[in-house]
C-alpha cells in the first residue's frame, strides 16, 4: 500500500511579493499509524499479547493470594 503524497512549499522557497512558491515539493501525508511489513507487524502483535499475558498472569496470582 503506497502513502498518498501532497505538494508542499517551504516558507523561504515563497516569494513574499507573489506569493507564489519557487520549488514545490512532494511528500507523503503523514499517517497515525505506520505502515509494517508482516515481520514487524507480527513483532508488535507478540509484543503487545506478552504484555497483555504478563499482566493477566500478576492478576491471578494476586487473586490467589488473598
Amino acid at each position: 500500500m503506497s502513502l498518498p503524497m501532497v505538494m508542499m512549499c517551504l516558507s523561504e522557497n515563497i516569494d513574499q511579493t507573489t506569493g507564489a512558491c519557487s520549488q514545490i515539493m512532494w511528500v507523503h501525508i503523514p499517517s497515525l499509524i505506520p505502515e509494517f511489513d508482516t515481520a514487524s507487524g507480527v513483532a508488535v502483535g507478540v509484543a503487545v499479547l506478552s504484555v497483555w499475558a504478563i499482566a493477566y498472569g500478576f492478576k491471578k496470582m494476586k487473586r490467589v493470594g488473598d
